[in-house]
């Protein structure tokens, strides 16, 4: 027979501040989880300086990790050593083709910046030089065919190219004057987030494994449903890196034949500096075909001009196709979105967004697709059912 509750407790409860214990359960959780994702937003912002860093270490470890594991069955016991051994290995074979193209570039910065600076100073100093003077043979009759047509036509008669080449020098001395500052700063922040990716990559090497096991343990998801979504961003991880990689491969390779078509001298050498370039977003392999074109005009105006065709055309619009196709065969994700994701990505987060873009769709439908199964029900299409449970059906 069970007691009931005498008045005097019933009155000891109501003046009591503690509420009843699930009210309590339920404000501890309240608080306990807000404390939580309070804390979490704070790691994410200061982490987020280092965001970049850490998605290329991170990339970089997982298109690697196949060639690391079998490292280490030949160095079994030692995964420190085995880590920086590799770490230093990958180093090598990512900074080695990067410090070649940027001599590239520095070199021929080093050469064109004194002319251009001197050309604009010259310029500036009572304005009495004569810009047409300085411009190469084949671009001066080109701007003189300009200026006659547009001096023939009403409607481009009261424009004057020369006055209009005097009034913007002043804007591209500024221009120039900053680009020097910024390459020498970019050069130094390239330096510090190398040095970070590489310590970075070498504890993805050594303690990756552990911290992805403890990962998955803490996520509050099945563990079925976490590993697919860890396969799939792994699958678009590497998928992307090695498309890009091939990619670059193909652009070298087209610009090569381009370059020995018209006659280009190291044709081999531009064209592998021409795929390398190919992987850098927005200006991409334009930084080799370019000063080429450019400079293959000064000899012969016709195949200067085909080094500019070809390159727009054949080598850097290929990278919109070539791409998506490598990228997309590998990821098991359509072509489209492979493309969107790419330029999005590019254009939110820059050059990393490379990496991003795809791994956020490819998370997304990965997500899509266990919402499918687990809460709607759904089946599987028909096309991905086995032989015998169709017939089954």
């Amino acid at each position: 027979m069970s007691e009931r509750a005498s008045p005097d407790d019933a009155a000891e409860n109501a003046g009591s501040l503690l509420p009843p214990s699930a009210e309590k359960l339920r404000l501890f959780r309240w608080f306990f989880f807000g404390v939580f994702a309070f804390l979490l937003w704070q790691l994410l912002l200061i982490m987020s300086l280092f965001a970049d860093v850490i998605i290329w270490a991170v990339s970089l470890t997982l298109v690697f990790w196949p060639a690391f594991k079998l490292l280490q069955v030949r160095m079994p016991g030692n995964p420190t050593g085995s880590a920086a051994l590799f770490t230093v290995g990958v180093l090598l074979l990512v900074l080695l083709p990067v410090l070649a193209l940027f001599w590239v570039v520095v070199a021929q910065s080093a050469e064109l910046y004194p002319t251009v600076s001197a050309w604009l100073a010259d310029l500036n100093v009572g304005g009495s030089a004569d810009p047409l003077t300085m411009l190469p043979d084949w671009l001066r009759q080109r701007w003189q065919q300009l200026a006659s047509y547009m001096a023939s036509t009403p409607a481009l008669a009261q424009f004057d190219p020369d006055q209009f080449l005097l009034d913007n020098v002043d804007a591209l001395s500024l221009g120039l004057a900053n680009f020097g500052a910024a390459a020498a700063r970019n050069v130094l922040l390239g330096f510090v987030n190398l040095t970070l990716i590489v310590a970075l990559m070498f504890f993805c090497f050594r303690d990756g494994e552990r911290f992805l096991h403890w990962l998955v343990s803490v996520i509050p998801m099945p563990i079925e449903q976490t590993e697919a979504v860890a396969l799939r961003v792994y699958q678009t991880v590497t998928a992307v890196i090695r498309g890009a990689l091939l990619t670059a491969l193909a652009q070298g390779v087209i610009a090569m034949v381009g370059y020995l078509i018209a006659g280009v001298p190291l044709a081999i050498l531009f064209g592998a500096l021409t795929g390398l370039a190919g992987m850098i977003p927005v200006v991409g392999a334009g930084l080799v075909w370019l000063p080429l074109g450019l400079f293959a005009m000064q000899e012969s105006e016709a195949w200067g001009l085909f080094v500019l065709v070809w390159g727009f055309v054949a080598v850097s619009m290929s990278d919109n196709i070539i791409k998506p196709l490598f990228i997309g065969s590998r990821a098991g994700m359509p072509i489209l979105l492979i493309f969107c994701g790419i330029l999005g990505g590019a254009n939110v987060y820059g050059f990393t967004g490379l990496i991003v873009g795809p791994i956020l769709i490819a998370v997304l439908l990965a997500f899509i697709s266990i919402y499918r199964e687990h809460y709607l029900g759904a089946q599987p299409p028909l096309a991905g059912r086995s032989a015998s449970e169709t017939a089954r059906r």
